[in-house]
């Protein structure tokens, strides 16, 4: 009988065998780092999470509590966003894969689980004008949070090069993740309760910068880093679909099939992928990995982009409860929640794209105004054709001027994407050699 050839079997042993191992930091200089299974699983469940704040806030739009239902979607989508990024950030410097890491990972899926269980009892708190902080959504981000604290502390007795940094990053998160507790044991008043969740959110951001420049770095590798938040991105974008699918069969549902839930089903899909393509025209990666001290204010960036892409979702689903039940919303308001969300996330790609390449390139701006040009359109067309009424899909007028609306909404990620094929990727080429010319 043949041996198994040694590098096969050494290679199998670390794949298929978990036991502990030295969590004494990757290579933050590796080439080629990609993710693993347990990371997208990871990811799975929080996009997950993504995706039932953007039901309540489809829900909530549709009860008309918008004010409140945006502000709960703020804190939710915070709250999720940055649990996904601390715990990323310490898997690119510290993922052995071994079975404590592993455990400890699932740990914190089920803590996602539970939050999302929060997340109706925080909108409804929200709505009420009570704060959307509530027992139950503290309790699983404390599934979620205390792992991580665990794991930092792991990694500082074994590592001793970037102990000092490992012991901070630990403190950050326990002391953040204590205020998060006051906030909702305390009976404090609900503005002071926003103003600490304010105040705890921004030390959270702050702490990271400060702690590795005074500190010192831990071994993150900025190309995993990359693929890690461009494949959150790509889920995220798969729940528009998701979203489209749920309008257009409301929309079958109660008219049967259509010209106008013909060109709904299309405009959905075409949106996503012109998002994901305009998304994708940032050379993140390439860029991240020959200058990592970017990867600070390019990962900030995305705290708006995974909730704006999920509100696009919100948005096709405040279309499918106009469509599938009786509504109080008129035109204007449905194309308001699609072509909001549709605009932030083509001005944050905007802003991306100059954060990374550190461009304040002016002769990209007109082909930016020509994106969002459909988007006001859509707005003129639902004002003008929708009426000061109530949607009504009884009426055919109604039912078309809806999917010249979603149309046009589609088409601003059309002409993004199509502008930068024809012009926009010129402007990256010069800001890159502008910025290659740069002193270091």
């Amino acid at each position: 009988m043949p041996e198994v050839d040694p590098e096969l079997r050494s290679r199998l042993r670390d794949e298929l065998r978990h036991r502990l191992r030295p969590m004494t930091g990757r290579d933050p200089d590796q080439r080629g780092r990609s993710a693993t299974p347990l990371e997208l699983l990871y990811d799975l469940v929080y996009v997950i999470a993504f995706s039932a704040a953007a039901e309540q806030l489809a829900h909530r739009i549709g009860e008309g509590d918008v004010g409140p239902a945006l502000g709960a979607y703020g804190f939710a989508v915070f709250s999720i966003s940055w649990a996904w990024m601390s715990f990323t950030w310490f898997a690119s410097a510290y993922g052995n894969d071994d079975a404590l890491f592993r455990v400890a990972t699932i740990v914190q899926m089920v803590g996602v689980v539970v939050l999302i269980f929060g997340l109706p009892v925080a909108f409804a708190a929200a709505a009420d004008g009570r704060s959307p902080n509530n027992a139950l959504l503290v309790a699983g981000y404390l599934v979620m949070r205390l792992p991580l604290i665990a794991l930092w502390l792991r990694a500082a007795r074994q590592d001793p090069a970037h102990r000092r940094s490992d012991v901070g990053y630990a403190v950050v998160v326990a002391v953040a993740q204590l205020g998060w507790v006051l906030t909702v044991v305390l009976p404090l008043p609900v503005p002071v309760v926003v103003v600490a969740l304010v105040v705890l959110a921004l030390a959270e951001l702050a702490a990271p910068v400060v702690l590795e420049r005074r500190v010192g770095r831990v071994p993150w590798n900025a190309g995993h880093i990359a693929e890690r938040f461009s494949l959150v991105t790509l889920i995220t974008l798969g729940e528009v679909v998701a979203a489209t699918v749920a309008a257009v069969g409301a929309l079958v549902e109660e008219q049967g099939w259509s010209g106008a839930a013909i060109v709904i089903a299309a405009s959905g899909l075409v949106l996503a992928a012109g998002l994901w393509w305009a998304y994708f025209l940032i050379p993140s990666r390439p860029l991240l990995e020959r200058d990592p001290g970017r990867t600070f204010a390019w990962r900030y960036a995305h705290l708006p982009m995974f909730g704006a892409i999920a509100a696009v979702g919100a948005g096709l689903r405040v279309a499918a409860v106009a469509v599938g039940e009786e509504t109080h919303l008129s035109l204007l308001q449905i194309a308001l929640a699609l072509a909001v969300p549709v605009a932030l996330v083509v001005l944050i790609v905007f802003a991306t794209w100059s954060v990374l390449l550190r461009s304040a390139d002016l002769t990209h701006v007109p082909l930016l105004a020509l994106s969002l040009l459909p988007l006001g359109l859509a707005l003129v067309v639902a004002a003008v054709l929708g009426g000061d009424g109530p949607l009504e899909l009884r009426d055919a007028g109604d039912t078309a001027a809806l999917a010249v609306v979603v149309g046009l909404v589609a088409l601003s990620a059309v002409v993004e994407v199509v502008g930068h094929e024809r012009v926009g990727y010129r402007h990256t080429v010069r800001a890159l050699e502008e910025d290659g010319s740069r002193p270091a």
